[in-house]
Formats: C-alpha cells, sequence, structure tokens
C-alpha cells in the first residue's frame, strides 16, 4: 500500500479522534444542566450521540473540501483518482486499523465503480470472512478486527444501494445458533437499509418457523423486522409480531417489539394475555407487559396484579 495514502488515512483518524475528544469536552461541561427526569446513562448517552454526529459532520468536511496539504484537492479527488484495487487496500487497511473505520468518501467512491466489480469484491469479503470465532482459520487473527472488513463491505453496499446480498446474508446469519452483538448489528444495519427486498424474507422466516420457538438468531429477526416496521408500517408486518408472541419461547422479545413498533392493537393482547394467566405469568414478563402497556398508550388501572407489587405502590401513594 501506498505510503502516502496510509499517511493520509492515519492523520484522518488522528484528526477524527481529536475532534470527539474536544466536542465530547465541550458537551461535558454542560452536565449541570441536564434536563430533569433524565438519569446519568441516558444522558451519557445522549452526550455520546451528539458529540458523534458533531464530529462525523466535522469529519465529512474535511473529507469533502480541498486541503491544500493534498495539492489543495480533498480526500475524495485523492480517491477517485485511484485505481479499485488500490481503494480496497485501502478499505481494508481502514477496516482493521482505523479507530473511525472506513472514511465516509472512501466507501462512495468505491460505490461509484462499476457494480459488477463491487459486488464480486464485496461479495468475496463477506464470504471469506469468519462469522464466528469457531470459523477463523488463523490462530493468530483478532475475529473481531478481521470482521470489520465484512461490515466495511456492507457500508460499501447500502452507499451503492446495492440488495443482492440480502437474502444470503440472512440465510447465512440463520445458520449460527449465536453471534456476537456487533455481527447481529452489523447485519441488521444491511439488512434494513432495503426494507422493500428484507421485509419478506424476514417474514418468511419467522411465520415458517414458529414450531421452534424461534429462539436465537430468530430474536434478531424479529428485531429487525421491527426497526423496518418503525419507518414503514404495514399490516403484514404487526401481524407477524402479533403471530410471533403467540409462539416466542421467550416472549419478551414480542412484547418489547411491538411496543417498539407502536399499534396499540397490541395493548388488548396484552390484557387478555395477563388475565389469562394470572396464575403462571413470570415476573419479568408481567412487567415488561404493564411497560408496553403505557407506552402504546394503554391504561394499567382495569389490571389485576398477580404480584401484588403495583397494588403495594398505589397504597403508598
Amino acid at each position: 500500500m501506498r505510503e502516502d495514502i496510509k499517511d493520509l488515512l492515519k492523520r484522518y483518524d488522528e484528526i477524527g479522534a481529536l475532534i470527539l475528544e474536544q466536542k465530547l469536552d465541550e458537551f461535558g461541561d454542560k452536565l449541570d444542566q441536564k434536563p430533569d427526569g433524565v438519569d446519568d446513562a441516558t444522558y451519557e448517552e445522549y452526550i455520546q450521540r451528539m458529540a458523534k454526529e458533531e464530529t462525523d459532520a466535522a469529519t465529512e468536511k474535511l473529507e469533502n473540501e480541498p486541503d491544500e496539504r493534498l495539492g489543495d484537492k480533498s480526500m475524495r479527488q485523492i480517491w477517485d483518482e485511484m485505481s479499485f484495487e488500490e481503494k480496497a487496500e485501502a478499505l481494508e487497511y481502514s477496516a482493521l486499523n482505523l479507530d473511525r473505520g472506513v472514511p465516509k468518501s472512501l466507501a462512495s467512491s468505491i460505490a461509484s465503480e462499476p457494480a459488477d466489480l463491487v459486488r464480486d469484491y464485496c461479495g468475496r469479503v463477506i464470504g471469506e470472512c469468519a462469522w464466528t470465532e469457531e470459523e477463523l482459520k488463523d490462530a493468530d487473527v483478532i475475529f473481531e478486527m478481521q470482521f470489520q472488513k465484512a461490515i466495511a463491505c456492507f457500508e460499501v453496499l447500502i452507499e451503492m444501494k446495492e440488495a443482492c446480498f440480502v437474502k444470503a446474508v440472512i440465510d447465512r446469519y440463520m445458520s449460527y445458533g449465536q453471534t456476537r452483538d456487533f455481527v447481529a448489528e452489523s447485519i441488521a444495519k444491511y439488512v434494513e437499509a432495503f426494507p422493500e427486498v428484507s421485509e419478506p424474507f424476514l417474514i418468511d422466516l419467522i411465520e415458517s418457523n414458529t414450531d421452534s420457538g424461534l429462539e436465537g438468531p430468530y430474536e434478531d429477526l424479529m428485531i429487525m423486522l421491527t426497526a423496518i416496521g418503525q419507518e414503514h408500517k404495514t399490516e403484514e408486518i404487526y401481524q407477524t409480531l402479533r403471530h410471533a408472541f403467540r409462539y416466542m419461547t421467550n416472549k419478551i422479545y414480542a412484547v418489547i417489539c411491538l411496543a417498539d413498533y407502536g399499534d396499540d392493537r397490541a395493548v388488548q393482547m396484552f390484557k387478555n394475555y395477563i388475565n389469562r394467566n394470572q396464575k403462571t405469568i413470570e415476573r419479568d414478563l408481567f412487567y415488561e407487559m404493564m411497560s408496553a402497556i403505557q407506552k402504546l398508550g394503554g391504561d394499567i388501572n382495569d389490571i389485576q396484579d398477580p404480584f401484588g407489587d403495583f397494588t403495594k405502590k398505589k397504597g403508598t401513594e
């Protein structure tokens, strides 16, 4: 890999880190302005998110505006002048070595290359990458680092609006009993980017496997379908989530998904379930349902509390 490109990527990473640190300091100085009713963990997450968003905006400017240190060129112009092989090498270097990951301008430049060339490259990298530690062929390779190359390719595919691997990605993901969280999140980002393609696959997999109890990766499919439904509500999605609630071994996932999806028809379904299962409902599931009912705008005052906790709470008010 060219040393000038390696130096450019290192500088990009260092500048991004400095900007992020500065933004975190700025937001940290406003801790005394925390709104009432917001706990520290939630406010910390808010600060982290806002700092990242402002850092992303600043580095996007860095990537796309001419810089005299780059011969009055932008990073994007430099990528566009490189061969596909050089860009792919820079992509993999960034994925493996940069804290900020692949510069968006680099992913965009690769996405502008001939579609067949990009599809072949991304398909090979995603296919060859280990998705679990057990699949690693090299004992000296760090799994978390190697999978970053697959993540980078997902970003390129999203940038070029290429959904051709959605079914293959879902099928491979379903072949594992369990994967690491960052793998699941990366798969979800790609799957959710193409709702018109992903939705029927997800619905079919969930509807066709209710007898299995919808455990393991099916729980993640429920979360993906819910995320798609939050942006693109359909009757099919609601009915699939409702159907899954009936058959899931761990019903808490279905309750959370239905609450996040936001259809208040689920309120009466939850109330009916609680009433029918007063003697057998588990405490965690009961509380999750009560929370979901409230989130969906329902009234919990007419619900009989089998554990007496809500009754005790009302008596102390």
